[in-house]
């Protein structure tokens, strides 16, 4: 049966109720995303950093490591740990408070993470590692718990693939912090990397992405889930997260080298099969629906990463079996940026609207705004996407000419996204009137 979910999420049966709790006095509303909204401005600020150290490059302190950290464990950490535990509360219909304090845990440790490695403080690395961790499992508990307690909630499985996704980080972080101190030498130090790179990009990023996709792809593009879609994507999730562990465990004991190694290795990549084969079980039906969807400034952006993750999935297993390790970089550039900023954008555009706007003439007005020229900036972003996943990829063939064609899709991807913060935080006049320029 299609079921339709309200913009916070919640299934339309409750639709009475979240309408009660989010209207407030004298027209102002309370939005259903509210708890997310200071960790979600945290993002904004690392997205930033970000790009100003990849702008930079190696003539800031911690080069190319900091740039990709401050979006992996800056950005993409602080959404996925949020917005877990607001649709965990969602579809298993938890009551409650949510837990304030996770966020502001997990980035201090960020911040004690990012600054250990760079300068070589030990001991900020170990205590920041261990605080994030630590938030990460108290995550997990606290999805676990509501998931125990859920009755008769058609989505609560959900929940138990975001646990899956917090256990693939704990995973991550555990094997992150034995690089970053220096215990996996030699050939282990490879294994232990890309191990720690599939968990944290695929387990804890991918995971969450994909179960959240199934019931808020459609939402986004206000569209309603497909007959059975959710049906199918459960079974795929749970047989997707055991063949990605699975993976991830192999690829850590092929440091072990030689003909064995040869064979953990290709084990690893039947195990990486399994998760991108699940890949386009949830896909391919959100796909369809944004494709028949009316335009939206969601819509084709959705579209977007819909189509970009089956194909990063397949590349990686072809990665992954091949043994062309060189060819990781594009494959991990694709993903941070076809798939999970292009996910990070458009949900952050949908509630945009919902964060910034007072009431609902201003939401309607912020909501407009973000219409304006979508084609073309999502356009421009996913050329930038493929300049700098292809230079990657062609690297030795480009020759001096990667450099300018690096030089050109940061430029698109950056472009579009500025123009995005900047009307998504661009003021509106009380009375609704857009006030951008």
């Amino acid at each position: 049966m299609n079921q339709r979910l309200n913009s916070d999420g919640t299934p339309s049966e409750r639709r009475a109720t979240a309408g009660r709790s989010g209207a407030s006095v004298r027209g102002r509303q309370r939005s259903p995303f509210a708890a997310v909204g200071p960790a979600s401005a945290i993002a904004v600020a690392y997205g930033i950093a970000a790009l100003v150290w990849i702008a930079g490059g190696d003539q800031l302190p911690g080069g190319r490591w900091l740039a990709v950290h401050l979006f992996t464990l800056g950005v993409v950490s602080n959404v996925v740990l949020v917005f877990s535990q607001h649709f965990g509360r969602t579809v298993t219909r938890a009551s409650g408070e949510p837990g304030r304090w996770l966020p502001l845990a997990m980035n201090a440790g960020i911040v004690l993470v990012l600054l250990g490695i760079p300068t070589g403080a030990r001991w900020a690395t170990v205590i920041g590692a261990t605080t994030v961790t630590a938030v990460v499992f108290g995550g997990y508990l606290r999805l676990r718990h509501m998931r125990k307690r859920s009755v008769g909630a058609r989505f609560s499985w959900i929940a138990r693939i975001y646990e899956r996704a917090h256990g693939s980080f704990i995973h991550g972080a555990v094997i992150g912090l034995l690089l970053g101190v220096g215990l996996l030498p030699g050939a282990w130090f490879g294994a232990g990397r890309l191990a720690h790179l599939h968990a944290n990009i695929l387990g804890w990023a991918g995971l969450t992405l994909l179960a959240t996709l199934v019931f808020f792809g459609p939402t986004v593009v206000r569209a309603r889930i497909e007959d059975d879609a959710d049906a199918r994507a459960s079974t795929a999730l749970r047989r997707g997260a055991t063949g990605l562990t699975i993976g991830v465990l192999l690829l850590l004991a092929s440091g072990v080298g030689g003909v064995t190694g040869t064979a953990l290795r290709l084990l690893a990549a039947a195990g990486l099969g399994v998760f991108a084969w699940s890949v386009g079980v949830v896909c391919l039906p959100v796909l369809r629906v944004a494709w028949r969807a009316k335009p939206y400034a969601a819509r084709l952006p959705m579209i977007s990463l819909c189509l970009w993750f089956p194909v990063v999935a397949w590349a990686d297993v072809a990665a992954v079996a091949t043994g062309q390790w060189r060819l990781l970089d594009a494959i991990g550039i694709a993903a941070l940026t076809g798939v999970l900023g292009q996910a990070i954008a458009t949900t952050l555009t949908y509630v945009a609207p919902m964060l910034r706007g007072r009431t609902s003439v201003e939401r309607a007005a912020i909501m407009q705004r973000l219409e304006r020229g979508v084609a073309p900036r999502t356009a421009a972003y996913n050329l930038g996407v493929v300049a700098v996943t292809g230079a990657a990829a062609f690297a030795p063939a480009l020759a001096t000419t990667g450099s300018r064609i690096v030089t050109l899709g940061w430029v698109l991807l950056a472009v579009p996204l500025a123009l995005q913060i900047t009307t998504g935080l661009w003021p509106v006049h009380q009375a609704g009137q857009d006030s951008a320029p």
